[in-house]
């Protein structure tokens, strides 16, 4: 019996293919070293990118961005062209935001190196933080955090975050990866006092769904999780949002400058999987 995973990676080549006769693909859904940039919607993209995805290591540029299914692509084939005209951006209604930033490394105040945000973007009034996922959503995740996650060394972390360090030892597994969430908030927190910036924070989880999650037990429970983490973070100076790509797609449908992007978009990722 295929798994989901394999159905779903099935399905993204599918599309690509469909897409692209022409840009030969692998069996495990790679494209070949040289045409890594036809991943994108826009080959040219890649030179606007390049630059964040070099600063934040370089090792999605490296392997990650040739795979039909790669979460990097997905994040830069949506926000990519963003970095020449960051005015069309629109967001969780919110608008007028600078130039994003792809792999941002927030630090939270603690050695070691920090994870890379997969976009940042800012405006006069907020910083939005966004974590994005792609087939990550379809495997369990047990939540972990190194010794040096004390209360001591992160006395701005609020209660509604701590409690997810605290029970990390005796929590189970889940669709949900609870303890990058929590690491990007400490980093955003840190962030905004560090550089003095009086910002309202937001940390935006933005996933994929096939046009047929409702029917398949891992979105469900995935989305369970979502909810239950929402409602547990409610109070919070950081306000959390999770929002979907298709319903990313249905806002962006609606603005005349982004429907064409939004429709190119549904062509290669809005799949049944």
């Amino acid at each position: 019996m295929i798994d989901t995973v394999q159905r779903a990676k099935q399905a993204l080549w599918d599309s690509y293919h469909d897409l692209n006769p022409d840009i030969p693909v692998d069996a495990k859904g790679y494209l070949g070293a040289s045409d890594k940039n036809r991943n994108l919607l826009q080959f040219e993209w890649m030179e606007l990118i390049r630059g964040d995805y070099e600063k934040g290591g370089g090792k999605e540029l490296e392997w990650k961005f040739r795979a039909v299914h790669s979460s990097a692509t997905l994040v830069a084939n949506h926000f990519a062209r963003f970095k020449r005209e960051p005015h069309h951006l629109t967001i969780i209604a919110q608008s007028g935001l600078d130039c994003p930033s792809f792999e941002k490394p927030l630090p939270t105040g603690l050695r070691g190196i920090p994870p890379n945000l997969d976009l940042f973007v800012e405006n006069r009034d907020c910083c939005i933080a966004i974590e994005s996922k792609l087939l990550e959503t379809l495997s369990l995740k047990k939540p972990h955090f190194s010794p040096s996650y004390r209360k001591d060394r992160l006395p701005y972390c609020e209660p509604q975050w701590w409690k997810f360090i605290e029970s990390a030892p005796n929590a189970v597994e889940g669709y949900l990866d609870t303890a990058q969430l929590v690491k990007h908030y400490l980093g955003l927190i840190y962030h905004l006092k560090k550089n003095k910036i009086d910002k309202k924070p937001i940390l935006l989880y933005l996933y994929w769904n096939p046009t047929n999650a409702l029917e398949i037990e891992e979105y469900q429970k995935h989305d369970q999780e979502v909810k239950e983490f929402k409602d547990m973070v409610t109070g919070s100076s950081v306000e959390f949002i999770s929002m979907s790509y298709p319903e990313l797609w249905e806002v962006w449908s609606k603005e005349p400058s982004l429907a064409d992007h939004a429709k190119k978009l549904m062509e290669r990722y809005f799949v049944r999987i």
